[in-house]
């Protein structure tokens, strides 16, 4: 029986001991990596590691077995280890190009390399056309914005053809709205209000029509403001638009009036910014940004860029000079973007310095807006050229995409079930991907397109372990748990949260819904008074729960004092901060007081996408759920039906998925076992 589970386990490892004694040992070796592979795939890193290590030791030069020991580091947040273990693969010729390439970012990442420029250059990733192959989708198109919905897609203005459009994540066209019965007369812009509505600047009928969202007047206009006209509410021929950035007013410059108009959102006029004061006035209004208190406006005639208060008071220029025919305008990580003819401006908001970041080339170019999309690309919008192109950054279209492989379920075999993220090289999530993206393999084989199972895209829930500083009085946890329980009021229903204590706990309790107080109550019993706190254990254990979890998650401290010098001395800060970032965890940490701080517990949030508050702030640890489930997390799970033969659950079970989008692609490897037979 030995001799056939050896032959069955040396065909799966590739032939690997073929040359060698057959020994015990090395079945046992094997056997010890299949439980390991099965326990990194149900999200149980430590299991893991411990059964590769096992394994190693019983078969020490076995490279697969060294490739996951490898990989059971890396998920358990032991990145200099793990790459001790690939770097070494590699320089004996035993790694995969896949495993080659993986090794080599988190070589570059752990040396403080800077992989990706800060001054990036944008270039042509695709673009989409008018009218393709006899079919028209859009003509002269006034502006593109993200569709703001986790979809990766587009809403475009369709100037001369009267609609609205909506793309998904690969151009294709899923939506035409036509506004209903009266349709639009020369769209310009749209703007997604957040709250289940559209606004449509008309050009030609000098007015902003209010589109719904809702599943039964999609796309139909409920409501429009303003009439044609010089009056305080009024327009002659509305262009563009930008929302405050606390999302209660729109902002729409009034071509034929020279001005910009500020409304709420219940469609009542508030002000003009007009000449008044020390301003002239505008000769050409076009292109608006919000930026906290400061509204940018753009003339396309004078060439300038000014800036105005809230109210509407002049607070002076920010460029007069180096500007063609300024259009569109928008912020863009601390920078104000600008189309500009034929190409794109970036503007620092301090000293107006103008540099250019892409241009369309040649050709008569109008380029008239510029928005970021959901993807790391910029949209623009080509009015002249009848197109749509998306700007990507030059390191991340060569640079390809991230992909991660988080398990394989081999559960239903032959059914194969992987949940996998998707990033480009800067770590940003790539969203609204659909079967058609993705392309599996056993081994080498190409299998072909899989079934989409699941996405992040459309699915909003989130889990959450609260993690509450023990240290102290019951009253002082007394107050902690008042935040754990904002956090709990703000959960929904398919959310979940769990409970740890940092300083006495050795669990985490999952709490039910209707059952936190008592919970929270349990907890404040437990206070450890001045007793030290192990911040790594309480934080790591938290987090372990939640790996195996493919739902937006995240660990939420609530500290109470500072963590001492040795907090952090038994799993370390770097590798409690690289098992939730390796994992897709978040961390936020709630301190008690504004005033207290902890570099460590910071680092940890800057490491996983978090970010630090503290208890009484305005908007409550709610706030937490609220930033959690709009993040962007580009995780799916794709489904297929495997050709290999599964040996009773004893042979591996190889997969490779490789992700294509648009001009980008990459790939990832792994592979699991079917259950014994």
């Amino acid at each position: 029986m030995h001799f056939f589970l050896l032959l069955v386990f040396l065909f799966a490892a590739g032939g690997h001991a073929g040359a060698q004694e057959l020994s015990l040992e090395a079945v046992k070796a094997l056997d010890e990596w299949r439980w390991g592979v099965i326990a990194l795939n149900d999200g149980l890193p430590g299991k893991a590691l411990l059964s590769m290590e096992q394994a190693l030791t019983l078969d020490p030069v076995n490279p697969q077995i060294q490739e996951w020991l490898g990989r059971a580091y890396w998920r358990y947040g032991m990145e200099d280890s793990a790459l001790k273990v690939w770097s070494a693969l590699a320089e004996d010729s035993e790694a995969s190009s896949v495993l080659i390439n993986k090794a080599e970012q988190l070589r570059r990442r752990l040396s403080g390399e800077e992989e990706i420029p800060v001054d990036d250059e944008w270039i042509p990733l695709i673009s989409f056309k008018g009218r393709e192959d006899g079919v028209s989708f859009f003509k002269r198109p006034g502006t593109a914005r993200s569709a703001g919905d986790g979809s990766g897609g587009l809403l475009i203005t369709s100037y001369v053809g009267g609609e609205i459009i909506r793309t998904d994540a690969n151009g294709a066209l899923v939506e035409r709205y036509e506004g209903g019965v009266e349709g639009f007369d020369r769209p310009f812009d749209v703007l997604d209000t957040g709250d289940g509505r559209l606004l449509v600047t008309e050009f030609q009928a000098d007015r902003i029509s209010v589109l719904s969202l809702d599943k039964y007047r999609r796309g139909y206009r409920i409501d429009s403001w303003g009439s044609s006209g010089r009056e305080e509410n009024s327009f002659l021929g509305p262009q563009y638009m930008a929302l405050s950035p606390d999302g209660a007013y729109v902002y729409v410059s009034d071509w034929g009036n020279r001005r910009v108009a500020k409304w709420d959102l219940n469609g009542n006029h508030v002000l003009n910014i007009e000449a008044r004061g020390r301003f002239s006035g505008f000769e050409g209004v076009s292109g608006i940004a919000c930026q906290e208190e400061r509204v940018f406006v753009a003339d396309s005639l004078r060439k300038t860029v000014d800036v105005f208060d809230t109210s509407g008071n002049y607070l002076g220029p920010l460029i007069t000079e180096g500007l063609n025919a300024p259009e569109g305008m928008t912020l863009y990580k601390g920078s104000l973007l600008i189309a500009d003819g034929n190409r794109i401006l970036r503007v620092d908001l301090e000293s107006g310095a103008l540099t250019q970041e892409a241009d369309l080339g040649e050709g008569e170019h109008l380029i008239t807006s510029v928005f970021p999309d959901e993807n790391g690309n910029l949209a623009v919008a080509d009015f002249n050229g009848d197109r749509i192109v998306l700007l990507t950054p030059l390191s991340t279209l060569y640079g390809g995409l991230d992909v991660t492989l988080n398990s394989v379920r081999a559960d239903a075999y032959p059914d194969i079930a992987v949940d996998l993220t998707v990033k480009d090289r800067t770590g940003h999530p790539i969203r609204g991907l659909d079967a058609t993206n993705f392309r599996v393999f056993d081994g080498e084989q190409l299998l072909g397109t899989p079934e989409l199972d699941w996405t992040s895209s459309t699915d909003t829930a989130v889990s959450i372990a609260a993690v509450a500083d023990l240290s102290g009085s019951a009253q002082d946890v007394r107050f902690l748990m008042k935040g754990a329980g904002q956090l709990a009021s703000a959960l929904e229903t398919g959310d979940s949260l769990s409970l740890a204590g940092a300083g006495s706990r050795t669990a985490v309790e999952e709490i039910l819904p209707g059952e936190s107080a008592q919970a929270f109550e349990r907890l404040t019993k437990e206070a450890v008074g001045s007793r030290l706190v192990e911040w790594d254990e309480a934080l790591r254990l938290a987090a372990t729960d939640l790996v195996a979890r493919r739902e937006r998650k995240a660990v939420a401290a609530f500290v109470n004092r500072l963590p001492s010098a040795g907090a952090f001395d038994r799993y370390g800060l770097v590798e409690t901060a690289r098992l939730m970032a390796n994992n897709g965890i978040v961390f936020y940490p709630v301190y008690a007081d504004p005033d207290l701080r902890s570099p460590e517990l910071d680092y940890i949030a800057a490491q996983t996408g978090g970010s630090a508050s503290y208890m009484l702030s305005p908007e409550g640890s709610g706030q937490i759920v609220r930033q959690l489930r709009s993040m962007a997390a580009g995780r799916y799970t794709i489904v297929w039906r495997t050709p290999h033969p599964a040996g009773f659950g004893r042979e591996f079970l190889p997969v490779g998925v490789e992700v294509i989008y648009l001009k980008k692609s990459g790939r990832d490897e792994s592979g699991s076992f079917a259950p014994l037979d």
